[in-house]
């Protein structure tokens, strides 16, 4: 085990050689890098940052997960794991106060606060340390990076996804025209202007909340745009978690491309909308705007409104959307794009892009155990977390699947079934038993000649 802790600084040896590279050091990968057994498995994992913080422009005071603590980074595969966030509760001595408080969900900033302390508990993670390039020489991947090169016989991506900036807002992004990622990181000054807020999922009502609700700070006026039929709050129904569980992933996995095309948007809301305590939040607040008190507050909330694009003007910007009476214009002096994030290859894997097998739609194959089909040899592989929404499903985003997906790669990658990965079936029947010619029963005649 290596000498030095995780730290920002130091230097790599030259071509420094392990069984597992990490690339990347969010959440997801930082739940593998807890997984994997301390002995018998060399591993480091990097990130460019130098320092863990989760999505610092979006920690909100008071926003919250969207799924239990339990689904922390090890819990539901290895439930006495010293890296759960009951233990980090209990040696952070807030155990009981935690257990009183009754939070219906856990702050970010608690979560972030717990994804800090794992850092600090791990020798296998390097900060500050940029992969530059990642080849494969016939025996090893190579990573070259800023402080050294590594080489390893499996690689595990974390890298998590660039933020989708709309094609109509590519060329206007500035000081006045950003991702809503970066909503707080940013010294902006609303008071008095009017912000425009693209997207309608939980993001974008994060960012609509802080705007509305701050006096001291209020803008004129908020427009608060979304392309679906309403904002729409989050599916957190006992059956609806059950597309969450390793039964139906391994199920979801098992159909059709165009199966599981059907499948992603009837389930979307499951993972992507809005939580009901914040929908209820913002209303309550501009009830009171509307009737109770008059803050000089004027807002706009749009649904069925596809963005197209932003075009500058002397007095700040113009928003074109298609909406359902046709082409609509909204003005702004600040626009703020709450549009998600992309789902293509990483820019690490652009040396070995004409290597990955890709489907017909330009995406990646992912195998069931979260490795990317490759041509090359079948020993190494390229594990990849948050790559395989297409295949997996909408536990591959969403954290609830955190610690299962870090079990069964970290089984793969040691050829071990260290982790019980198989344990839960489901209340439902989502497939069924298809009947064929064969099983179908023969029909009396009946006679009646029809």
């Amino acid at each position: 085990m290596s000498d030095h802790r995780n730290r920002p600084a130091g230097t790599a040896p030259s071509a420094e050689t392990l069984d597992v590279l990490g690339i990347g050091i969010g959440p997801f990968n930082l739940s593998t890098a807890a997984l994997l057994p301390k002995d018998g498995v060399t591993a480091r994992f990097l990130d460019r940052k130098d320092a863990f913080d989760w999505h610092p422009g979006l920690l909100f005071r008071n926003a919250t997960l969207q799924s239990p603590f339990l689904k922390d980074c090890v819990t539901l595969v290895d439930p006495t794991s010293e890296y759960s966030f009951l233990n980090f509760l209990s040696r952070s001595r807030r155990l009981n106060r935690f257990v009183v408080a009754d939070h219906p969900n856990v702050k970010r900033r608690e979560f972030n606060e717990y994804f800090k302390w794992i850092c600090r508990s791990l020798d296998t993670l390097r900060f500050g340390t940029g992969v530059e390039s990642l080849t494969f020489d016939g025996g090893a991947f190579v990573a070259g990076t800023d402080r050294g090169e590594y080489r390893a016989k499996d690689v595990v991506l974390g890298v998590g996804r660039a933020p989708f900036v709309p094609e109509g807002a590519r060329a206007h992004l500035g000081e006045t025209v950003f991702h809503g990622s970066e909503y707080l990181l940013r010294d902006i000054d609303p008071t008095g202007k009017r912000v425009a807020v693209i997207g309608g999922g939980q993001t974008g009502a994060e960012i609509f909340d802080d705007l509305i609700s701050d006096d001291a700070r209020l803008p004129s006026q908020v427009t608060w745009v979304t392309r679906r039929g309403n904002f729409a709050p989050f599916d957190e129904s006992p059956f609806a978690n059950e597309l969450y569980v390793p039964g139906y992933t391994r199920y979801f996995h098992a159909q059709t491309p165009a199966e599981r095309q059907r499948l992603l948007p009837m389930q979307k809301l499951s993972s992507d909308a809005i939580l009901q305590p914040l929908l209820e939040g913002i209303y309550r607040r501009l009830y009171e705007t509307d009737f109770l008190h008059d803050r000089g507050l004027d807002y706009r909330m749009l649904v069925d409104r596809q963005f197209t694009r932003v075009s500058p003007k002397a007095d700040g910007w113009v928003l074109t959307m298609e909406g359902p009476n046709g082409v609509e214009a909204v003005e702004a002096d600040i626009v703020i794009l709450a549009t998600g994030f992309s789902n293509g290859v990483p820019a690490v894997l652009d040396q070995l892009a004409d290597r990955l097998v890709l489907d017909e739609d330009g995406r990646c194959v992912v195998n069931e155990d979260f490795s990317l089909r490759w041509d090359g040899p079948p020993d190494h592989r390229i594990f990849a977390h948050n790559m395989s929404l297409h295949t997996h499903g909408w536990i591959d985003p969403n954290f609830a699947g955190m610690a299962w997906r870090s079990g069964v790669i970290v089984n793969s990658l040691t050829g071990r079934y260290l982790y019980d990965v198989d344990v839960d079936g489901t209340t439902v029947d989502w497939g069924g038993k298809t009947t064929t010619t064969l099983e179908m029963p023969v029909l009396e005649p009946t006679g009646a000649g029809i």
